[in-house]
């Protein structure tokens, strides 16, 4: 089961008699990080809140948005008389200290921090939020796992696609191999039947010369290693992905060997068909690599 490290989720709710809509969204990134954006009073529950986050999230960078609705609040914006009639009093005393005219006109007061109340409505009791609120999130955070698990199922099925053009390959090659010896021992000798007629000599080259010779380049180019490995490795690769953990930190190492095996058969190939193959294979790899740098 594969999780994406990219997901969306939203849940609305109240909190403490608040409508409050949480946003939950994230994209690919090493380490778990949060980004959490909500009102002044609510940040005091961000540890509460990241450890939720982190029941159900090992990697990615991920932003929590807490909203109220202005609109069902009746407290969305007002004005603070206590605060206003403090700047006010204190203007009127600065005004007669420095001879100044007294202020007439408001505006200017209601522009100073604490006067216009924009908290949307937050209530301000821990007591009253904190459960709410991390229930809240807890229902975000389901609308979330959805999708990260839908996007998982699409990833998983491209993966196993991927899978089963490389085995088609790896099939291929196993067949191929044989031939690249018996075409070299075919072409060598006839190189030096060549060679020898050219230069008009009778040709003294025992079938044990050609037998050793064939031997060096049969050691040079056996890829039957290579192609056990391979296969070993699709095989765990396959099942990583079957299993009930989103091993993407896993997966994404299994790449890098199989790349590495992939690329030393091309390296070692003698035969068009394999280099072929090989090419076909490195470039389903790097279409793996690029989906597993998304899983969790």
């Amino acid at each position: 089961m594969l999780l994406s490290m990219t997901g969306f989720g939203e849940a609305r709710d109240q909190v403490a008699g608040v409508h409050v809509t949480a946003e939950l969204r994230s994209v690919n990134h090493r380490q778990f990080k949060l980004s959490l954006r909500c009102p002044e009073p609510w940040s005091r529950f961000e540890p509460e809140i990241e450890r939720t986050l982190r029941e159900q999230i090992t990697r990615g960078a991920v932003s929590l948005a807490l909203r109220v609705d202005r609109e069902a609040s009746e407290k969305s914006t007002r004005i603070n008389p206590v605060t206003l009639s403090l700047y006010w009093r204190q203007l009127q005393t600065c005004a007669q200290q420095l001879g100044a005219p007294t202020p007439q006109d408001l505006t200017a007061v209601a522009q100073l921090p604490g006067v216009i109340d924009s908290g949307e409505g937050v209530p301000a009791d821990p007591e009253a939020v904190g459960p709410d609120l991390l229930k809240l999130i807890r229902l975000a955070l389901t609308s979330y796992q959805e999708f990260r698990h839908r996007e998982g199922a699409a990833m998983q099925a491209d993966l196993l696609a991927q899978l089963q053009s490389i085995r088609e390959n790896v099939t291929l090659i196993a067949e191929q191999a044989p031939e690249v010896i018996s075409e070299y021992r075919a072409k060598l000798q006839q190189r030096i039947q060549e060679a020898f007629a050219q230069a008009q000599l009778d040709s003294t080259i025992t079938p044990s010369d050609l037998i050793r010779e064939v031997a060096l380049f049969t050691d040079r180019t056996d890829i039957s290693e290579e192609l056990v490995r391979l296969r070993s490795h699709l095989d765990q690769f396959e099942r990583m992905i079957s299993s009930q953990e989103s091993a993407g930190r896993k997966l994404d190492f299994l790449c890098q060997e199989l790349f590495r095996e992939a690329n030393t058969i091309g390296s070692k190939a003698n035969h068009i068909g394999i280099s072929h193959a090989a090419v076909d294979i490195k470039t389903a790899i790097e279409r793996m690599r690029e989906v597993v740098q998304n899983v969790e």
